[in-house]
């Protein structure tokens, strides 16, 4: 591996740091949003309803966070200079790609679990988050 194709396998992971930082703070709205329903005087009877995105809010913070842990580690290992060594640059080049995965994969539950919240919201409570 030469150091371009590792400056753009770093550049690559720095992108996600950035991805997975927006999709952090966009959860972080939607819970404070949740956070203010609560607190307004609204239907109990939508209480379990708010719970059930509660629950998918706080599986998405544990799944964030995971995820980030392992971007974090995959650029301290693109960082190091072992790519010469048997079998490394395989074994980055797999994490690569399978975080790569991840990534989408992520991003995709969480504009489900977007559009399905500010669908509720406005179905229920007349705005958007």
């Amino acid at each position: 591996m030469n150091n371009g194709e590792k400056g753009e396998l770093i550049h690559e992971n720095e992108g996600w740091r950035k991805q997975l930082a927006l999709l952090e703070d966009e959860n972080i709205q939607f819970k404070t949003r949740l956070a203010d329903i609560l607190k307004s005087d609204f239907v109990r009877s939508r209480l379990e309803e708010l719970e059930y995105f509660q629950n998918r809010f706080l599986k998405m913070d544990e799944q964030l966070s995971l995820l980030k842990h392992e971007v974090r580690e995959q650029l301290y290992h693109l960082q190091q200079d072992r790519f010469h060594i048997n079998g490394e640059y395989k074994r980055i080049m797999d994490v690569q790609r399978k975080l790569e995965v991840k990534i989408i994969i992520i991003k995709e539950n969480f504009e489900k679990l977007s559009t399905e919240f500010n669908g509720y919201l406005m179905v229920h409570f007349g705005q958007q988050g």
